[in-house]
């Protein structure tokens, strides 16, 4: 089991209890660790700090209970808190209001409830910190998804140090080619799920991810038939609520034809990459799609156009950069270079293009774009 499929869940039991009923409820699933602390252990056990969860579980709420949730939230001020305890009566609720706490459960604890409010408040955390990023192609073969790699890779050796936890998710699922580009390509049939989503959690992701050599993680299937699947449209967003619950910063290689999802994804994300060339039904289609997305967003949902596989010439372009800009009115584009060389190596050997040439002025540029835009800003796990 890889770290980005596990929960990380710290117990602290009050003075009078030997061990927390709930403790039982986690034997039997893998993808939560789970430790035990009493309080007098809370201000050295590493693991309070690094916890994605804590479950604090007392008897009746008294003077040293309500100790115990103020040292729990002086160790740890923003961790999803989860108390456990006999029935309260109403200014009970009211003092434990104070320490924001996430979900109250009730004695005898019910399990399903239990695994349910810890998912609502790891997923509840990771949206407010977790980092979405569009790369959406306008036009096909605009080369969307050779940016969408590229910008994943550099990702990784931007926060090397600080272990991150990225994927990548390939939204073509008529081609699969993330798979392809990268020689990884999935056996797994997506579609044998479309009539049950729900089975769709942390655990089934641990199945069907890959881990490329540069760090992050690959979802990328080819299954033509998944967008008119019955139970298509209900997969793909369960897929996607999973892989974001599950990582830190993630990059969704959009292909460039309407879905039933797509305006649901948009709706999501934190960053729009269009990525297009320069020239007139391109620019078309991607003034289609920035109108398609501020009418989701709003005008001050940051939208950036990359015209790639853009040539610079002697005497000027057929579209100069100031029609561009009267085009695009206040939305910022940059250029990538055309890299047709290293890039079809790249491609034809399954490889990263930085295993070609960690120096191409292709990756330069893009490095230079992801570094001078806000698409790390959530922190490595």
């Amino acid at each position: 089991m890889n770290i980005a499929s596990v929960t990380r869940v710290v117990i602290v039991i009050g003075a009078a209890l030997d061990e927390s009923e709930a403790l039982h409820a986690f034997s039997k699933h893998s993808r939560f660790i789970v430790t035990q602390v009493r309080v007098d252990e809370i201000s050295s056990d590493p693991s309070v700090v690094n916890a994605d969860v804590i479950v604090v579980d007392i008897g009746a709420l008294g003077e040293e209970e309500l100790e115990i949730l103020t040292r729990v939230r002086a160790q740890v001020a923003d961790a999803p808190l989860i108390l456990i305890s006999e029935a309260l009566k109403p200014a009970a609720m009211r003092q434990i209001l104070k320490f924001d706490i996430d979900d109250w459960l009730p004695k005898p604890v019910d399990v399903d409830g239990l695994f349910a409010a810890i998912n609502n408040s790891v997923r509840t955390k990771r949206i407010r910190t977790n980092q979405v990023n569009a790369v959406v192609s306008c036009v096909g073969g605009a080369g969307a998804t050779t940016v969408a790699i590229g910008m994943a890779d550099l990702a990784c050796q931007m926060l090397k140090k600080k272990n991150p936890n990225i994927a990548l998710v390939d939204l073509d699922f008529s081609t699969g080619n993330c798979g392809y580009a990268l020689n990884m390509v999935s056996s797994f049939d997506l579609g044998s799920v479309a009539a049950t989503p729900r089975r769709i959690d942390g655990e089934f992701l641990s199945v069907i991810q890959q881990r490329h050599d540069a760090g992050f993680y690959l979802y990328s299937f080819k299954c033509p038939n998944i967008n008119v699947e019955h139970g298509g449209f209900e997969l793909i967003l369960r897929l996607l609520d999973a892989v974001s619950l599950e990582h830190s910063t993630l990059f969704l290689d959009i292909p460039y034809y309407a879905t039933e999802w797509r305006n649901d994804v948009f709706a999501a994300v934190n960053t729009c990459t269009l990525v297009s060339e320069v020239n007139l039904p391109a620019i078309n289609q991607t003034l289609d799609v920035i109108q398609e997305i501020q009418e989701l967003r709003g005008k001050d949902f940051p939208i950036h156009v990359i015209f790639n596989k853009h040539t610079r010439k002697l005497f000027g372009t057929r579209i100069s950069q100031r029609k561009l800009k009267e085009l695009l009115g206040d939305t910022e584009f940059s250029f990538l270079p055309v890299d047709d060389s290293n890039i079809g190596e790249a491609i034809d050997r399954g490889v990263l293009l930085s295993e070609i040439s960690g120096n191409s002025s292709f990756l330069r540029k893009l490095s230079k774009y992801v570094e001078q835009h806000d698409f790390l800003k959530a922190k490595a796990e």
